[in-house]
């Protein structure tokens, strides 16, 4: 039976306690702040663990470190991490623990030789941040799961109210991770396809008006994904019966001005992107759809694989975290993974050439969402298919007024120029095939001439200082 602490032994516990509150620390840290030694710590420890204290230890001899638990709501502090595979089996990723003054630690399942047992995160790690809900579809995820009672504003989401949704309604978020046995469970049940199956391609016309009436009333069909720009998600039945999820854009109806300014962007983006692709550059698969009034662009998803098979993925947004660089461009960005090995040379310099063609084309929407990577533990990134391409800077303002805007050398003033020459032709390739589409409007095409003639006339030494 074990004696309870008292007298100075108690203080020494709250004081230990009192500690780790504000984060996890090593043994000769927590030594020489209480002033105590090895072997007193070690006594003291084990003291308050019996008295009730939820201290856990991570790592083992000299590595180790001591966190205090915090339950992340009724989720506890310790939450399983899994992985889908490419042939849509789950299997164990690791265990995620809460612990108190914010940070959290990750248990890996599988490890390299000589890699640490245990990771340290101020905060959620990269692949868990960038699966907080964000843009049009993600601000409707309060709404739709009221039974957690998160805040309606995903602005005021703290990480712990990030943690609730994933583990518990997180089964179809982008990537290839999923967190918690609940959402494992919604995943094995119901979520293997997690979309609505649109049943053949030419029914696309007649479904995504339906769909896309749904999700501006706030119950769209299929997964949250980010960005402003209306979308869906859905899987479709491909004519050799393979099922392909998809991201699907759409315009406002076509009959006002705003409304065909935007169905001339997403055919735009489509454009760019089968413009990269001719090119030997990696770029979504996409596809043009019309139907009810609008116009939808449907984008084949990198983090799919044929009917429950699945890949990962990370934004910018989610690796800022390791660096904290929000304000930088995409270059300067991969520049710093690239100078920490985590990026290879041939990625690098895609990112170059992506942000010098997003540049000329007037892609003023370069932000940190719009650019992907597939990743590995530690932190290995490999660069996945350029999306969201298109010349931005013509969008409507957000009063639903159609702008006349100008092409600008400025937009230059932040890319790498040693990509200028590739970046250009491929540039004009984009707006001539613009020019020369049927879908797009006369009005439009006068826009994508006028943006030709501006970057025809740049040369090296015409470029302001």
């Amino acid at each position: 039976m074990n004696t309870p602490p008292r007298g100075k032994s108690l203080e020494q516990i709250d004081a230990l306690v009192r500690l780790l509150r504000a984060g996890p620390d090593n043994a000769a840290s927590i030594c020489a702040r209480l002033g105590i030694s090895q072997p007193t710590f070690s006594r003291l420890k084990e003291r308050a663990i019996a008295s009730g204290a939820r201290i856990v230890t991570l790592g083992a001899l000299k590595s180790s470190r001591y966190g205090l638990a915090r339950d992340a709501h009724e989720l506890g502090h310790r939450i399983p991490v899994y992985r889908v595979s490419a042939d849509g089996l789950p299997a164990p990723f690791g265990e995620f623990i809460t612990l108190a003054g914010d940070w959290n630690a990750f248990i890996p399942t599988y490890r390299e030789a000589g890699e640490a047992s245990y990771e340290l995160h101020e905060g959620l790690p990269f692949w868990l941040a960038d699966l907080r809900p964000q843009g049009y579809l993600g601000r409707m995820v309060p709404r739709q799961h009221e039974d957690l009672a998160l805040p309606r504003d995903i602005n005021d989401w703290s990480d712990d109210h990030t943690l609730m949704y994933l583990a518990r309604r997180g089964e179809n978020v982008f990537g290839d991770v999923i967190i918690g046995n609940e959402a494992l469970s919604r995943y094995v049940t119901h979520g293997r396809r997690g979309e609505n199956l649109v049943p053949n391609e030419d029914a696309r016309a007649a479904l995504y008006p339906a769909y896309a009436d749904r999700a501006n009333a706030g119950d769209p069909p299929g997964s949250s994904a980010g960005g402003e720009q209306p979308k869906f998600t859905a899987a479709v039945l491909r004519a050799d019966m393979s099922v392909c999820h998809v991201l699907v854009k759409f315009s406002p109806p076509t009959d006002s001005p705003a409304g065909q300014r935007w169905a001339d962007l997403l055919i735009c983006e489509h454009l760019a992107l089968e413009t990269l692709r001719a090119e030997g550059r990696a770029a979504s698969k996409s596809h043009i759809v019309a139907g009810g009034g609008r116009v939808f662009l449907e984008v084949e998803r990198f983090d799919r694989i044929g009917s429950a098979g699945r890949a990962p993925m990370v934004s910018f947004a989610g690796i800022d975290t390791l660096f904290g660089a929000l304000d930088r461009p995409w270059s300067d960005r991969a520049q710093m993974l690239f100078d920490r090995g985590a990026l290879p040379q041939r990625d690098l310099d895609n990112v170059r050439f992506i942000e010098v063609f997003g540049a000329l084309i007037g892609n003023t929407d370069r932000h940190s969402g719009n650019l992907s990577f597939a990743w590995a533990r530690p932190a290995k990134f490999s660069l996945l298919p350029a999306y969201d391409t298109l010349p931005m800077m013509y969008r409507p303002s957000q009063q639903g007024e159609v702008v006349p805007r100008t092409f600008s050398p400025r937009m230059l003033d932040r890319v790498d120029m040693r990509f200028f020459d590739d970046g250009l032709r491929v540039a004009r390739l984009f707006w001539r095939a613009a020019i020369g589409n049927a879908m797009i409007s006369d009005g439009f095409k006068q826009v994508a001439a006028n943006h030709l003639a501006s970057i025809e006339a740049l040369r090296p030494g015409f470029l302001p200082a």
